[in-house]
């Protein structure tokens, strides 16, 4: 075993061994200590010791050197080593031989600085300074943290920040009394350097410069544990839009004469999960904490305080930027609901021009004449139409991202995510399928899904609750179980905002639809083959029908019919009943704001009901609304977004007024709704009905039907509950009266 020496620090003999990376020892320690060692060889360049204090016993790898006026019992430490190492002079250290191993550096990072601090000089060349430190340090050791000084131009100091070593020098059991990691620089060791933290020197950035890796995420982030699901594409997109370019050296970006995305605006449906996705951003990121603030905050009630708030966002990384450069650590501002403070400029009035101000502010900081390299915005809104478009320009919040509603495996994801602790906890039973769960709640966000969570525990909950004793609770943890029944039942609390309006649809097809011949199930096979059209066909994501035909025929029954079965997520009816008291722009709002809302989900069904009532058309005149008019026929020819679906289903009683208004173009087909035009559709309608029995049926149709006229669905329904009202005479009888009182065949 070597032998230890102790030995007092002293000064190195001279300014110039500062520039060494040594220490240096008198000649006879010198000697003694090469001969404690396995080789006995005195070598110019390959001589080390290891060196501890008693109150760091880590000890670091230093190259030692034999120098006259070291005296006998001393050590001749660097200022930069002593500030390094924590050592005061006349101290005692513990030396001791160290035998070289094969530990070869393969990539070592250095951060430079003045060694007088706050210094200002000309732009250094990154090459010269790696070729200074190649050649000065050639076979020495070197450790994470250490610190030295070379001499390029003026004085420079050095320190260790990252070292790697070659994977066939990884030891399989490092030495337990080396602190860190450290390695022997070699000439084939790459050589990186950065600025320093708050240093003034400016370097000269090459492609052959430093080459590092930016560390912009966290090493123990994992993109599985960020509690968002569904929303993978979504990540790549922002990933690589936004964060590959901060990845790379800022000498390779430099070089290739690319800045980097200053803007990301997340848009698209409430309850999807923008603000999360922009919280979760900050968090995986390496660097300051992320400046998050709702676009309301940003107001005041002075002159110019919305403005000044502005510039205080960007403040901090301004001082940065100017110091730093683009070794600057990202700077990330999130703001929420960021329509409400960056609407168009000019269609604002009475607010004295904040708006605007506001918007030029924010523009000015993003790509002003002293635009930040070092700055990420993140914007969220629902409403992308009313945000101004210079901020959405490239250069600025030029990432668009749509955060749209998740798909059955997003639903899974996120169901997974909201039960993961009651399945941690044994609390969710074992009939719950999530699966299931995620297969029924198309078109919920993933707000909704926590909702359906929250409401289906809180059924567990009032199974343990005694209405009659809340004061006395008394349970375990154990009965709290939540069962599928829960989630049943909770889901009839919680209806998605982009799901069907059962209740609306109940109505239109009260009485269900009645198969009453040939003719009509023809329609219905036709209307069947239209949906899926529009499921299975990659080359008509538009498909637009409408039903004509008298009314009371059947045409929203139909219609709601179909859309009902098509299964689409996203289902919604335009009716004129649904608008009344609406005025002429807020009707085309109303109406446009359905149509965008179905391009937001894979595929989609639109029931346009009695749309010559819609567009306000009367004969008389003709009279009709112009504005509802042009919005129809915009919305109805307008192709969905890729991967987008879309079917129509209109509905008219009057055919002759749509192609003269130019609506008929706007349809793919027309499908003709029949009325009941023989005894045979009577008699089966009626049978459907359950008015008569089988015996009566076709006499009913004999005496109460006449060929001559034919007649609505609607009509015969009215006249047969007419006709169940009277109580004297026979039912048939009674229809026959009906029948004629409704002028629906002469006596």
């Amino acid at each position: 075993m070597e032998t230890i020496y102790r030995l007092a620090v002293v000064a190195v003999p001279q300014d110039t061994d500062a520039y060494t990376n040594r220490v240096y020892i008198n000649q006879q320690t010198f000697q003694e200590l090469i001969q404690t060692g396995p080789s006995s060889k005195v070598s110019e360049n390959g001589n080390y010791i290891t060196l501890f204090t008693d109150n760091d016993r880590s000890k670091k790898v230093l190259s030692v050197s034999p120098s006259p006026k070291i005296p006998v019992g001393s050590i001749g430490v660097s200022k930069i080593h002593r500030n390094w190492m924590l050592l005061g002079l006349k101290e005692e250290v513990s030396v001791q031989y160290y035998s070289p191993e094969i530990k070869t550096i393969a990539s070592i990072t250095f951060k430079i600085d003045y060694f007088t601090r706050g210094k200002k000089g000309p732009k250094f060349d990154s090459k010269a300074i790696i070729a200074q430190i190649s050649r000065d340090y050639n076979n020495q050791y070197f450790t994470e943290g250490q610190a030295t000084l070379i001499q390029v131009r003026d004085n420079l100091e050095i320190t260790v920040s990252d070292i790697k070593l070659s994977e066939s020098d990884h030891p399989t059991n490092p030495p337990p009394y080396l602190s860190g990691s450290y390695g022997m620089l070699l000439s084939t060791s790459q050589i990186l350097i950065q600025k320093a933290e708050n240093s003034t020197i400016d370097i000269d950035v090459s492609l052959d410069g430093p080459q590092q890796t930016n560390q912009i995420f966290k090493q123990d982030w994992d993109f599985e544990n960020m509690g968002i699901g569904g929303l993978d594409n979504e990540f790549r997109d922002i990933f690589r839009r936004a964060f590959a370019s901060r990845i790379f050296p800022p000498a390779i970006v430099a070089k290739l004469g690319v800045q980097h995305v200053k803007g990301i605006l997340l848009h698209g449906p409430p309850g999807t999960g923008k603000t999360l996705i922009a919280r979760q951003i900050g968090k995986m990121l390496n660097g300051r904490e992320p400046k998050i603030v709702s676009g309301p905050e940003v107001l005041g009630r002075y002159v110019g305080e919305p403005e000044e708030n502005i510039r205080k966002l960007f403040k901090d990384a301004e001082i940065e930027y100017k110091s730093r450069g683009d070794d600057s650590a990202l700077h990330i501002v999130i703001f929420d609901e960021i329509d409400s403070i960056c609407k168009t400029r000019g269609t604002k009035t009475g607010d004295a021009g904040v708006n605007d101000s506001i918007v030029n502010q924010l523009l000015a900081k993003i790509e002003g004449v002293e635009s930040l390299n070092n700055i990420l915005i993140i914007g969220m809104t629902n409403r992308k139409d009313m945000i101004d478009e210079a901020l959405l320009r490239p250069g600025r919040l030029e990432v668009h991202v749509e955060i749209s509603l998740p798909d059955e495996h997003g639903r899974q994801q996120i169901f997974k995510i909201h039960t993961s602790k009651m399945q941690h906890n044994g609390l969710l039973a074992k009939d719950v399928s999530l699966d299931h769960l995620a297969r029924v709640t198309k078109n919920y966000s993933g707000a909704e899904i926590e909702g359906v969570v929250k409401a289906a525990t809180s059924y567990s909950f009032s199974r343990q609750v005694d209405t009659k004793n809340l004061r006395s609770v008394t349970l375990k943890v154990e009965d709290l179980n939540v069962c599928a029944d829960d989630f049943e039942r909770a889901l009839k609390d919680i209806k998605p905002a982009f799901g069907q309006n059962d209740e609306q649809f109940r109505m239109y097809a009260i009485n269900g639809i009645i198969n009453y011949g040939p003719t009509f199930e023809k329609i219905q096979l036709s209307g069947n083959s239209f949906i899926q059209q529009v499921k299975n066909s990659s080359r008509t994501p538009l498909v637009s029908v409408l039903l004509s035909g008298k009314p009371g025929c059947g045409k929203s029954s139909l219609a709601s019919t179909l859309a009902q079965s098509s299964d689409f997520p996203y289902v919604r009816t335009i009716s004129p009943d649904d608008l009344v008291g609406y005025t002429e722009s807020a009707k085309t709002s109303k109406i446009t704001k359905i149509f965008e809302d179905s391009y937001r989900s894979p595929l989609s069904c639109i029931v346009v009901d009695d749309i010559e009532r819609l567009i306000e058309f009367v004969p008389i005149g003709p009279r009709f609304s112009n504005s509802i008019l042009q919005t129809l026929l915009i919305l109805l020819k307008k192709t969905p977004p890729k991967g987008r679906k879309l079917l129509v289903l209109a509905t008219s009683s009057v055919p002759e007024a749509v192609r003269d208004l130019g609506l008929g173009n706007c349809f793919a087909t027309t499908l003709p709704i029949p009325s009941i035009t023989t005894k045979d559709e009577f008699s089966k309608v009626v049978q459907e009905l359950g008015v008569f029995g089988p015996s009566e049926v076709k006499r009913a149709a004999e005496e109460c039907f006449d060929d001559t006229t034919p007649i609505t669905i609607k009509q015969l329904i009215m006249a047969i509950e007419m006709a169940r009202q009277e109580d004297s005479g026979s039912l048939i009888q009674n229809l026959k009266q009906s029948m004629v009182d409704f002028q629906l065949r002469d006596l």
